[in-house]
């Protein structure tokens, strides 16, 4: 599975943009990521665990990002608390 993640513009230092990868790079479910025209392409284990998908969400939180991306992670597994209307990203994930 890949999801596009349009990159932070500008990172305010190499420490901010070193931070961010080192994040991304932690993520479990994260397994490869190559910039293209659309942001930075990831691919993802599927289907992504909950812990991997809330870091995926913090990431794109602290950093402003887009994060309508995460829409195609949502599964019957992980409905109940991922689409949950009441989660302060309800809306950035799932409203237009």
């Amino acid at each position: 599975m890949k999801i596009a993640i349009r990159e932070p513009a500008p990172f305010f230092s190499n420490g901010d943009e070193d931070s961010f990868f080192h994040w991304l790079k932690s993520i479990d479910a994260v397994k490869d990521f190559v910039g293209s025209p659309r942001g930075l392409e990831v691919t993802l284990e599927d289907p992504v665990e909950d812990l991997s998908l809330r870091e995926l969400v913090g990431l794109l939180t602290r950093y402003g990002l887009d994060m309508k991306c995460l829409r195609g992670l949502r599964t019957q597994q992980n409905e109940a608390w991922f689409a949950d209307e009441q989660m302060y990203w309800h809306k950035s994930v799932f409203k237009d």
